[in-house]
């Protein structure tokens, strides 16, 4: 049986790769790799599986290359960010040229464009996963023909076209959480442990100019699924679950059924999802509550409708803050994700944002910085406007640095008004002493405090 390691490869900074989505961890938070973990799935039992996670195990470059010598893998997955790239590409290069027959295929934003320029360029990658998702990557290990895949077959590139379905259904085989059950990851609204990282939907049913998630099509598992592996990660002694769907609810229908049997069978999980105002304004709320969640992540964005609109988001203010109110009164802790450097925004209107964060009573807010993610209408835009040169590949949407003006900001003002925003919303005395009366358990305790630590730590040594 062939030896294939799941690789998270190493980096200076704690770096989430995952889902076309990579960033620097704003505080100390890691959640479990969930491209690699979904391939698990459909690895496991065909190939003696094995996983270094070495951002999770602070494993650093040295270490990790001689951990990957001695195992002496014969296949290699790895993620790979627009956030870590400047380092990933020379690790992987070093990888190949230590272990010259080793076959490496990757996953992550990065290879969201201009794949075949890349694999050009990148002579040690053997093929790009398009989709982690599907079967296409053990069917090209098993000498098959993929679809969702750029690869290398005898001499030549090859690049399957992709067709992304929305609405649409899929399955998985459960991954193989044990794998990653390391004691390793931690999620700053997750309040027991261990907790488990689970994909019910895949991709986004919105249209987001900014978001990648709306390029890649929509899709949702069954709920016998879904169940499937949530029974399993009861069985591992999982307390919590963190549902990596773009949209927890959006198809109101699925997701009624799914938490009325995770009811029935008395799964007792806590849980945090990313949903959307008016998806939850038309839920039963109380039936996810029943069900065993206490946190919700909404994308907010802004606090300027026009703004809102010229990006497609398809929401309201006032939507935004029903739902807000509606958690409030319901007892589940609200996080509201805020971009600033919109197309459209100006210095004033990132202020409006500012307040409107502070308006909306977030428990948590996360200030992000506009990046031109590959394949986006974001991304095309400012190629075309000349805000960023097409060229530019690092990128992270968490605002250690800033790459990108618009037509009224430069990249260093986006960036003082991103310290800016922190500063004015976390370090109030009143919310302050919110936070510490919302502790419910030791683990929650032991999670203020080191984000509160790690946010003031990267507050102050930001350039």
């Amino acid at each position: 049986m062939k030896k294939l390691l799941l690789l998270n490869p190493p980096g200076k900074k704690i770096y989430i790769r995952d889902y076309y989505c990579s960033k620097v961890s704003k505080t100390n938070y890691i959640y479990h790799p969930v491209d690699l973990l979904v391939l698990s799935g459909r690895l496991y039992g065909k190939f003696d599986l094995q996983v270094i996670d070495a951002i999770g195990e602070r494993i650093p470059h040295d270490e990790c290359l001689k951990l990957i010598v001695e195992m002496k893998p014969d296949i290699i997955i790895f993620q790979s960010g627009s956030v870590s790239v400047q380092e990933d590409f020379p690790f992987l290069s070093e990888v190949k040229r230590t272990l010259k027959n080793v076959v490496l295929l990757g996953s992550g934003d990065v290879f969201n464009e201009n794949g075949v320029e890349l694999m050009n360029e990148q002579q040690w990658l053997d093929a790009i996963i398009l989709d982690f998702t599907t079967d296409d990557t053990l069917k090209y290990l098993e000498g098959q023909e993929p679809n969702n895949m750029i690869y290398r077959k005898d001499g030549e590139i090859i690049e399957v076209k992709l067709v992304r379905e929305k609405w649409t259904g899929f399955e998985l085989p459960v991954p193989r959480h044990e794998l990653f059950q390391k004691g390793i990851y931690r999620y700053p609204f997750v309040r027991k442990y261990p907790f488990a990282t689970v994909l019910g939907d895949y991709g986004c049913a919105w249209r987001c100019n900014f978001c990648i998630m709306s390029q890649i099509g929509f899709k949702t598992r069954s709920v016998d699924s879904v169940l499937a592996e949530l029974r399993y990660l009861k069985q591992l002694g999982v307390k919590e679950i963190y549902w990596d769907d773009q949209t927890f609810g959006a198809n109101k229908k699925r997701a009624d059924e799914l938490l009325q049997r995770m009811i029935d069978e008395k799964l007792d999980f806590g849980w945090v999802c990313f949903s959307r105002a008016d998806v939850v304004n038309a839920c039963s709320v109380d039936l996810w509550t029943r069900a065993g969640c206490h946190t919700i992540m909404f994308g907010v964005e802004s606090g300027v409708q026009a703004v809102l609109n010229a990006q497609k988001k398809d929401i309201t203010k006032d939507q935004l803050r029903a739902a807000f109110d509606l958690c409030k009164n319901k007892g589940i802790r609200r996080v509201g994700t805020f971009i600033l450097g919109l197309p459209q925004d100006t210095y004033d209107s990132c202020l409006e944002t500012i307040k409107f964060a502070k308006e909306l009573d977030c428990d948590y807010a996360a200030f992000n910085t506009l990046v031109p993610r590959m394949g986006t209408a974001v991304r095309k835009e400012s190629v075309e406007k000349g805000f960023v040169d097409k060229s530019v590949r690092e990128m992270d949407q968490s605002g250690t640095f800033v790459i990108m003006k618009n037509e009224v900001l430069t990249a260093e003002a986006i960036h003082e008004l991103h310290r800016r925003a922190i500063k004015e919303f976390y370090f109030r005395p009143k919310y302050v002493v919110r936070r510490l009366f919302d502790i419910k358990t030791f683990d929650d305790f032991k999670g203020h405090v080191t984000d509160a630590i790690s946010l003031f730590k990267n507050f102050v040594t930001a350039e």
